[in-house]
């Protein structure tokens, strides 16, 4: 409609949708484009009321890729604040969660992180915004295992029944989105623990599921980073050449990425 009858409003929506969803098929210079016009548009028009649907789409999605992954906090929590002002709460969760989920991976403090998934979660709840609740449960198990870290026998069989419960959960409403996000967070928490056998017994479940996905999770090349890191410690301990090649194809993506946005993935190419 844009492209037959002119610009509106509405428009900074549509090419927003479209840099996203180019965005998640990586094309990523088409993205970036798309991206670059919808925050015109949003501006140039003031349009305030799709500000919450246009920073999702963009700083949750092409943003993350072409600069510093942390500089999207602060527009991911407006778009988050300006969504609840005016009554677009779905987007507004939508933001609160990417938020989220870019804090566990740039590092911010792991307790603060926990206060954040404990205030959105139960605004999502009371919002009854369901689905966007159950995507936060991979990063908010993810955080609490990192934070909880014991070798308590009665903790960690606690720990895995909620584990378990949540992939029961993710399969029983067929959501292969959360259940993907749950092994990509299981296998970091599991390399940083230095379970490296469990971690890629978790990256071979979720490439068996990504074959039922129209796309994969990239987390903005924090999925293929942790793969990488998690190959090359099983390459160190063990003679097995499978290992070797696996770290190949991540170095062939991660330099692919650096081509994309050098701030975010120059030093992760570099430490692999």
């Amino acid at each position: 409609l844009t492209l037959n009858h002119g610009v509106c409003k509405e428009s900074c929506v549509a090419l927003a949708s479209c840099s996203y969803f180019l965005c998640e098929f990586q094309d990523f210079k088409g993205s970036e484009h798309f991206g670059r016009l919808s925050i015109g548009v949003l501006e140039k028009l003031k349009a305030q009321e799709y500000q919450s649907q246009v920073h999702i789409c963009t700083y949750g999605g092409i943003y993350g890729w072409i600069r510093n992954l942390r500089l999207n906090l602060k527009p991911l929590l407006f778009g988050y604040q300006i969504g609840m002002q005016t009554g677009d709460v779905q987007h507004a969760m939508f933001n609160a969660s990417s938020y989220i989920k870019i804090s566990f991976f740039v590092g911010l403090n792991l307790k603060e992180v926990e206060k954040t998934i404990e205030k959105f979660g139960k605004e999502m709840i009371e919002y009854n915004q369901t689905a966007v609740y159950r995507s936060l449960l991979p990063v908010k198990r993810a955080v609490l295992d990192l934070i909880l870290s014991t070798n308590d026998p009665f903790v960690m069989a606690e720990n895995n029944a909620e584990q378990n419960s949540l992939f029961l959960q993710a399969t029983e409403a067929n959501s292969l989105v959360v259940e993907c996000e749950l092994y990509i967070f299981g296998s970091i928490v599991a390399y940083i623990y230095n379970s490296y056998d469990l971690a890629a017994a978790l990256i071979q479940k979720r490439y068996e599921l990504e074959k039922k996905m129209s796309r994969t999770i990239l987390w903005w090349g924090a999925t293929a980073f942790y793969d990488g890191l998690i190959f090359l410690a099983l390459a160190h301990k063990s003679s097995q050449f499978e290992w070797t090649a696996e770290v190949s194809k991540v170095m062939s993506k991660m330099e692919g990425y650096v081509q994309i946005g050098k701030s975010n993935h120059e030093h992760k190419l570099l430490l692999l």
